[in-house]
């Protein structure tokens, strides 16, 4: 199912494709048609790597983008925040990273906000730890999940793979956004209609 009423969302979480797929700024679309109706709304980024250096401090672009909409203190945003570009498992070099506590943290935005929208790290096969994977977390979590398609070139065996991983991971798969990046992109409307019928 192809999502097209950002509003109509329910509390999500937020995988995709691949890393700069367009994420976070779909979920800022989302944050914003959710506040339009009037709805409380925090964004969870849980786990983030590649992150800056801003003011003796390290943050998360992505924790940064959803801040502005959101306005939440960086820190309910995004409590874990590395800062190599790289998966998960590899950027935590101090093995900081805690399910309970990010469960814990996750479940107080649930209590205090009307919607939440959490933000997954890179593509949906992410390890977390050398014991978890993201989907662990989303499990936990028992989110409905949407995915975002980077509409590109190879975009139909991104989505298309994707979509089935989630299926045999989980029962929690609500549907996909289409994020089209690159505005020369000729055939994003036969590729985006291409997984419409294939999904």
């Amino acid at each position: 199912m192809q999502i097209t009423r950002h509003q109509d969302l329910p509390s999500c979480f937020i995988t995709a494709t691949d890393t700069d797929a367009g994420k976070t700024f779909v979920s800022c679309q989302i944050l914003k048609a959710w506040q339009q109706q009037g709805l409380k709304v925090a964004a969870y980024k849980p786990v983030a790597s590649g992150a800056i250096w801003q003011h003796g401090q390290l943050v998360s672009e992505d924790a940064l983008a959803l801040h502005a909409v959101t306005k939440q203190p960086l820190a309910e945003i995004n409590p874990y925040t590395f800062e190599a570009p790289a998966s998960p498992h590899i950027a935590d070099v101090d093995g900081a990273f805690a399910m309970d506590a990010c469960l814990t943290h996750f479940r107080q935005l649930l209590a205090n906000y009307d919607r939440v929208l959490v933000e997954g790290v890179g593509g949906w096969c992410v390890p977390l730890n050398e014991e978890l994977m993201l989907v662990d977390l989303v499990k936990a979590m028992n989110l409905p999940v949407v995915m975002v398609a980077r509409i590109g070139l190879g975009c139909i065996n991104h989505s298309l793979l994707t979509i089935d991983r989630i299926r045999q991971d989980t029962d929690l798969y609500h549907g996909w956004i289409a994020n089209r990046i690159d505005p020369d992109f000729n055939d994003a409307e036969a590729n985006i209609q291409a997984i419409i019928d294939r999904s």
